[in-house]
């Protein structure tokens, strides 16, 4: 006696080879579309942390520089050589911009204190150097407070409207503005064809205090 057998079920106990070339072919592409995702996840990462890494010092140095405008009784524009370690300020009739600010937190007819902040264009940094008993400090003992700086002229004084002043005002508003490039890609090559980004970072501060 001969056995019949059911087609249906005959067919449904294996994969045809088109049925399993088209799972593999699914399967294939779904890993490639996670390592695609992957792969633009951990540069889009790279990119955010190299960004938050060149604004970091930026700020801090920012932040330190707004605490001390705001607790001096004198602040003041001027340029500031490195080489002669002079500080001089900006006259009148003149815009009050420069390359260094000077803060006085005592008295200004005193003078023996404070701290000069000044962008040294052979080193491309933000840099600070301390005044004591009416001396600046010799560079030496110059601090570098924020790194990769591009614009010379970091400081300005406006008045309340973002107009810069001509002289010196006793509510003077100081615009700090910091333009620099970092190296985008820590993993790509420095140097000549290397990558860079430019970023710029400003405040605008005013004194706590007024002037004795």
């Amino acid at each position: 006696m001969k056995l019949q057998t059911n087609p249906s079920r005959a067919r449904a106990a294996g994969f045809t080879l088109v049925e399993i070339y088209t799972v593999m072919i699914i399967y294939t592409l779904l890993t490639l579309a996670m390592v695609a995702t992957q792969l633009f996840a951990a540069r889009v990462y790279t990119f955010a942390a190299t960004k938050l890494s060149a604004t970091a010092s930026a700020r801090k140095g920012i932040n330190d520089m707004r605490d001390q405008i705001r607790q001096s009784t004198q602040v003041d524009v001027g340029i500031y050589n490195p080489t002669a370690n002079t500080f001089s300020l900006i006259g009148d009739g003149t815009n009050q911009i420069g390359n260094a600010l000077q803060v006085m937190p005592q008295n200004p007819g005193i003078k023996s204190v404070g701290t000069i902040y000044f962008m040294n264009p052979s080193a491309s940094n933000i840099c600070s150097v301390v005044i004591s008993n009416g001396t600046v400090l010799p560079a030496t003992q110059v601090k570098n407070i924020v790194v990769y700086i591009t614009n010379y002229y970091v400081f300005d004084a406006e008045d309340a409207f973002t107009n810069i002043l001509k002289s010196y005002h006793n509510d003077r508003v100081i615009h700090i503005k910091l333009q620099f490039s970092q190296w985008e890609y820590p993993m790509a090559s420095v140097g000549n064809g290397a990558m860079y980004d430019y970023f710029q970072i400003q405040t605008r501060v005013s004194r706590r205090v007024m002037d004795y």
